[in-house]
């Protein structure tokens, strides 16, 4: 099923796209060298500059949830602590490695006794996981003073909006040059378009 769509959509459909794509590009690059000033024209009204720091600048800001955590932490915590009581309950006595890798067909993978000891590394990380969490969560609800002293050294806010801040930044060195040279970009256009418009023509004619 799987090469039928490869075979009969995904390959016809990429080669009629390449095939189009390099006709627009040496129809561009044509434009290039024979009407430059009405390229530059065209280019302009397609080139918009959209800052992401604005876009996600509600990503950047800092929301404490800290009060609601400790205000409910009692009710919140008993449903944690039940829950991964549970999952940690049934990943000790119902799970094995060997009915984890017959489920998911792992075992045709590689080597079996590799698999399943990796499907029961897996297991025993998910069980101490679970018993890791029951410890916090139990900390957070007994101990809350504790745990707010060692959030308050370890909690800080990292923005990401300085350190990306040179992304943020238009580069139109390509532009400048393309306007100073539009004859040699026009030709390096068109020869690249012509090579693929080719191959890939050739590649749709011999499928028919």
């Amino acid at each position: 099923m799987s090469d039928l769509l490869f075979d009969q959509f995904l390959v016809p459909f990429f080669i009629r796209f390449f095939f189009v794509f390099s006709l627009i590009g040496m129809a561009t690059g044509a434009g290039l060298i024979f009407f430059p000033e009405r390229m530059h024209q065209v280019f302009e009204q397609g080139n918009r500059w959209i800052s992401m720091r604005r876009s996600m600048k509600w990503l950047e800001v800092p929301r404490d949830i800290d009060m609601a955590l400790y205000r409910f932490a009692r009710r919140m915590g008993g449903v944690l602590i039940a829950l991964a009581a549970y999952s940690t309950f049934v990943l000790v006595t119902q799970v094995n490695a060997g009915s984890l890798v017959s489920a998911v067909g792992a075992e045709k993978a590689g080597d079996p006794a590799l698999v399943l000891i990796v499907a029961d590394a897996v297991r025993w990380f998910l069980v101490a996981g679970g018993v890791f969490g029951i410890a916090v969560i139990a900390l957070v609800i007994f101990f809350p003073a504790m745990i707010s002293r060692m959030e308050t050294r370890v909690d800080h806010w990292y923005s990401t909006r300085n350190w990306l801040r040179g992304l943020d930044v238009m580069h139109m060195g390509v532009d400048t040059w393309v306007r100073r040279h539009p004859s040699t970009m026009g030709s390096l256009m068109v020869l690249g378009a012509l090579v693929v418009n080719i191959n890939f023509g050739i590649m749709w004619f011999a499928r028919g």
